[in-house]
Protein backbone atom coordinates (compact mmCIF):
# COMPACT_ATOMS: atom_id res chain seq x y z
CA UNK A 1 0.00 0.00 0.00
CA UNK A 2 1.33 3.44 -0.96
CA UNK A 3 0.87 6.31 1.42
CA UNK A 4 -0.84 9.33 -0.14
CA UNK A 5 1.03 12.61 -0.38
CA UNK A 6 -0.08 15.29 2.08
CA UNK A 7 -1.98 17.08 -0.70
CA UNK A 8 -3.79 13.87 -1.65
CA UNK A 9 -4.57 13.17 2.01
CA UNK A 10 -6.12 16.59 2.63
CA UNK A 11 -8.02 16.52 -0.69
CA UNK A 12 -9.60 13.20 0.28
CA UNK A 13 -10.73 14.77 3.55
CA UNK A 14 -12.25 17.69 1.60
CA UNK A 15 -14.13 15.19 -0.59
CA UNK A 16 -15.51 13.55 2.56
CA UNK A 17 -16.44 16.90 4.15
CA UNK A 18 -18.43 17.95 1.06
CA UNK A 19 -20.86 15.10 1.74
CA UNK A 20 -22.24 17.25 4.60
CA UNK A 21 -23.27 20.02 2.15
CA UNK A 22 -26.98 20.80 2.00
CA UNK A 23 -27.01 22.37 -1.49
CA UNK A 24 -28.68 20.28 -4.19
CA UNK A 25 -26.78 21.98 -7.04
CA UNK A 26 -23.20 21.74 -5.86
CA UNK A 27 -21.42 20.24 -2.88
CA UNK A 28 -18.20 21.92 -1.77
CA UNK A 29 -15.89 20.82 1.03
CA UNK A 30 -12.95 22.78 2.37
CA UNK A 31 -10.01 22.00 4.63
CA UNK A 32 -7.78 24.72 6.08
CA UNK A 33 -4.31 23.36 6.81
CA UNK A 34 -1.21 24.89 8.36
CA UNK A 35 2.03 22.97 8.80
CA UNK A 36 0.24 19.71 7.94
CA UNK A 37 -2.32 20.23 10.71
CA UNK A 38 -6.02 20.68 10.00
CA UNK A 39 -7.22 23.98 11.46
CA UNK A 40 -10.81 23.83 10.20
CA UNK A 41 -13.18 22.14 7.79
CA UNK A 42 -16.34 23.45 6.20
CA UNK A 43 -18.99 22.91 3.56
CA UNK A 44 -21.60 24.95 1.73
CA UNK A 45 -25.28 25.20 2.50
CA UNK A 46 -27.96 27.30 4.10
CA UNK A 47 -27.16 29.30 7.26
CA UNK A 48 -27.83 27.64 10.62
CA UNK A 49 -31.51 27.69 11.52
CA UNK A 50 -32.72 28.10 7.92
CA UNK A 51 -34.41 25.22 6.09
CA UNK A 52 -32.00 23.91 3.51
CA UNK A 53 -32.44 22.58 -0.02
CA UNK A 54 -32.62 18.98 1.09
CA UNK A 55 -35.75 19.82 3.12
CA UNK A 56 -37.59 22.34 0.92
CA UNK A 57 -36.01 22.16 -2.51
CA UNK A 58 -33.68 24.68 -4.10
CA UNK A 59 -35.04 28.23 -3.89
CA UNK A 60 -32.53 29.46 -6.49
CA UNK A 61 -33.70 26.79 -8.91
CA UNK A 62 -37.37 27.61 -8.23
CA UNK A 63 -36.63 31.28 -9.01
CA UNK A 64 -34.74 30.37 -12.20
CA UNK A 65 -31.42 31.84 -11.00
CA UNK A 66 -28.52 30.32 -12.99
CA UNK A 67 -25.68 28.76 -11.05
CA UNK A 68 -22.90 31.25 -10.27
CA UNK A 69 -25.12 34.35 -10.46
CA UNK A 70 -26.66 36.75 -7.92
CA UNK A 71 -25.05 35.59 -4.71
Amino acid sequence: MNRPSWDEYFMEIAHLVKKRATCLRRQVGAVIVKDKNILATGYNGAPAGVEHCLERGCLREQLGIPSGERH
